[in-house]
C-alpha cells in the first residue's frame, strides 16, 4: 500500500515539474519557482526539480534561497555537475554583489567559489566554462589577497 499511496504524489511531482519547465520556457520565472517548488514538495527525492527550482531561483535574483537548494541537490547528488557549477556561479555573483554594496570582497565566498569550480572540474575537466570561471576567481582571491597586505602593511 505505501508505493501505491506515494504514486499520486510521484504524478503530482512529475507534472508540476513539466509546468515549471514550460514556465521556464514561456519566460515566467515566478510561475516557475512556484510550480518546481510543488513538484519538490510532492517529492523532495526530486533532484532535478529541486536543481531547477535552484537555478529559476538563482536567475530571479533570489541568490541565498538558491544556495540553500543547491546544498539539498548536492547532499543528495555529490557528482551534480551543473549545481557543482552554478554554485559557484552564484556564489561569485554573491562575493560581487556583496562587494558593490559595502566595498569589501568576501574572501571566504571566493574561496567557497573557488571550491566549486574545482570540484567541477575534477567530475569534468573538459569543462571550459567552469574552467574559465576557476581561473576568474583565483585572479580575485590573490588581488583580494595583495589588496589586504598592501592596505594592511601600509598604515595609510
Amino acid at each position: 500500500m505505501p508505493a501505491s499511496q506515494s504514486t499520486p504524489n510521484l504524478l503530482m511531482a512529475h507534472d508540476s515539474y513539466q509546468e515549471g519547465i514550460a514556465a521556464v520556457q514561456a519566460g515566467d520565472f515566478q510561475a516557475a519557482i512556484q510550480a518546481f517548488r510543488q513538484a519538490v514538495a510532492a517529492d523532495p527525492t526530486h533532484t532535478e526539480a529541486r536543481y531547477k527550482l535552484a537555478w529559476v531561483l538563482g536567475m530571479s535574483g533570489y541568490l541565498d534561497p538558491a544556495l540553500a537548494e543547491l546544498e539539498a541537490v548536492l547532499a543528495a547528488d555529490p557528482n551534480h555537475v551543473a549545481a557543482h557549477y552554478n554554485r559557484g556561479a552564484l556564489l561569485l555573483q554573491k562575493a560581487q554583489l556583496e562587494a558593490d554594496e559595502d566595498g569589501q570582497i568576501d574572501l571566504a565566498v571566493l574561496q567557497q567559489a573557488e571550491a566549486a569550480f574545482q570540484t567541477v572540474m575534477r567530475l569534468d575537466p573538459t569543462d571550459q566554462r567552469a574552467f574559465a570561471f576557476l581561473n576568474l576567481v583565483k585572479r580575485a582571491i590573490r588581488n583580494h589577497q595583495a589588496s589586504t597586505q598592501v592596505s594592511g602593511g601600509s598604515g595609510g
